[in-house]
Parts: C-alpha cells; sequence; structure tokens
C-alpha cells in the first residue's frame, strides 16, 4: 500500500520541492495551503489530493481525520520576518492558532506515525556559539516568537499525551534557498540584481551572519526524519557567511557586479549558527549538495 502524507504549506517555497519530492516517490499525497503570497499553485497538476484552506481554522482537524495519513508535516505558517515586524498581532495569531490546529488534529489521530513541526533557526535568537537543540529559545522577532510556540507546544504534547511521545519531530533549517524562494529574500534579490543590474538593499550594513543550504537537500532529509527521528533536529552544513561575503561569494561565481544600497532591519539578530552533530550521529544525514553547488546550480542554471 501506498505510504499516505499530509503536508500543510506544501505549495510554499520549501515545500513545494518536498510536495513534488514525495509524489515522484510514489506517495499519496494531500496538501493544505491557503495560497497566501509565496506560495506556488501552478504545482497543481493533480498529482497530489490539494485543499485550499487557511491552516488556522478548526476544519482543518476534521480534514486531517477524514483523510487519515500516516505521516504529517506542519510547515505552514506567515514567514517574513518584516511582515511580522510590521503585522505582530496577526502574524503571532495565525502562526499559534495554525499551530494549536495541527498537534491537536494529530494528537486525535489514530494512524499517526509521525508528525513533524517545521520550526527554524531563529528560535534560538542571537548564537555566539554553534547552537545544538538543546539550547534555551530566546526569538527577537515576532516571526521567531510565533515559531518557538510550536516548539514548546512539541514538548507539552509529548510530554502530556504518551502517543505523540514516539511520533513527533521537530526541524529547524537555516537559511534555505533555491528556486521558488520569495523575491523578497537575499538569494532571489542577489539572482535578481545580477540578470538586471538594480541595486538591492543591504541591511544593517551586510554585517548579518548566516548559515545556508540548498533547497534539494532538504526533502530528503525530511523522509530520513520521518523514517527514524523523533527528536528535534537543526539542518545545516554550518557554511555560514556575512551578507556581504555572500555577495562576493555570488559575484565570484557568475562573474558579474552586485549593486547595494544601504538599509536597516529593526529586530534583526546578527548572527545564527548552529550544531548539525545529531542528525548526522543520530540519523546519519548526509547532503546531496554542498553550498558551493547549490549557489553555482541556482545562480547559473536554474530557470
Amino acid at each position: 500500500m501506498k505510504k499516505k502524507i499530509l503536508i500543510t504549506g506544501g505549495l510554499g517555497f520549501i515545500f513545494s520541492h518536498v510536495t513534488e519530492y514525495f509524489v515522484a516517490k510514489g506517495w499519496d499525497v494531500v496538501v493544505i495551503d491557503n495560497e497566501s503570497v509565496g506560495s506556488h499553485p501552478e504545482i497543481i497538476d493533480g498529482s497530489f489530493k490539494y485543499y485550499k484552506m487557511n491552516v488556522c481554522e478548526n476544519a482543518v482537524i476534521d480534514v486531517v481525520l477524514k483523510e487519515a495519513p500516516e505521516y504529517v508535516i506542519h510547515a505552514a505558517a506567515i514567514s517574513d520576518v518584516d511582515y511580522s515586524i510590521l503585522e505582530p498581532h496577526r502574524t503571532l495569531l495565525e502562526n499559534m492558532n495554525g499551530n494549536i490546529v495541527m498537534f491537536e488534529a494529530c494528537r486525535l489521530l489514530p494512524s499517526l506515525k509521525k508528525f513533524i513541526y517545521v520550526s527554524t533557526d531563529e528560535v534560538y535568537g542571537e548564537c555566539e556559539h554553534l547552537k545544538d537543540e538543546t539550547e534555551i529559545l530566546f526569538p527577537k522577532n515576532p516571526y521567531s516568537c510565533s515559531k518557538a510556540t510550536g516548539s514548546l507546544m512539541r514538548l507539552a504534547y509529548g510530554s502530556t499525551y504518551p502517543s505523540m511521545i514516539e511520533t513527533t519531530a521537530e526541524t529547524r533549517f537555516c537559511n534555505v534557498f533555491g528556486p521558488r524562494q520569495d523575491t523578497r529574500k537575499i538569494m532571489p534579490l542577489i539572482k535578481h540584481s545580477l540578470h538586471s543590474g538594480e541595486a538591492i538593499p543591504l541591511h544593517n550594513e551586510g554585517v548579518g551572519y548566516r548559515e545556508y543550504i540548498y533547497v534539494k537537500n532538504i526533502a530528503p532529509a525530511i523522509e530520513l526524519i520521518l523514517e527514524k527521528g523523533n527528536r528535534t533536529y537543526n539542518l545545516t552544513l554550518n557554511d555560514g557567511l556575512t551578507v556581504r561575503q555572500l555577495i562576493e561569494r555570488a559575484e565570484k561565481v557568475t562573474g558579474k557586479k552586485i549593486n547595494t544600497f544601504p538599509s536597516n532591519r529593526a529586530g534583526m539578530d546578527l548572527k545564527y549558527q548552529m550544531s548539525a552533530d545529531r542528525i548526522k550521529t543520530e540519523l546519519g544525514w548526509k547532503p546531496l549538495y554542498t553550498f558551493d553547488e547549490g549557489l553555482e546550480e541556482y545562480l547559473k542554471y536554474e530557470i
């Protein structure tokens, strides 16, 4: 029998690739997505079942129970930091409600084998050293705060409901880049500048340090966690760069100049860095692409 998976946010940048990955693997795939900014409804082609719904709606619980998937990934969220700073109430309300709905749906789901809550490296806040999964959460903007609520729910549900101890896992990605990424993010901005010559904003003088991972590394890692994982897992290659260094690397790969103009972002953490030792040692994860391989493919060959 086919394995069945339900993905919230399965039309978004990262998880549209995950949706297609599991379809190609022959899984029975169900997607719940409200087609908000950054979604990719163009991938809807009849190869998976689709519900256009906001994950905040309690009716989503009924859908999950009716579909009875063995595997659930909750990735749907308002994920733009700048928007969360402008609209903290909506960001916190929707992301927290979405988390509550999905944790409740999975608590009530008899067929559940594994539930993955998708979080972010931003829940750690400023990272003066490589943060591992046992570190205190210190979110510093409304978006990361909303994601940290799901991290706490995972612990609370796992402690309170015995059935969810072994069935619930969490991912914390570093900065993911690749095709379909929202054009407001740094990698698409760099790519756009390379093609158009237009200047791009350089937040806080470009000193912000981030780790990057190519989107094509994500789906195999998710599959691995579905098979073997029941804890929180950082996902990073430890390829960290400041934005200035990232621009320089892109210029080196393409041989083109990228123009910038000064900009400032409130609530911006200067450095995110994580340890991926747990997923490597416990689950045997190995990336398909190095950072440089992913960057070259993205900048040179991807449309």
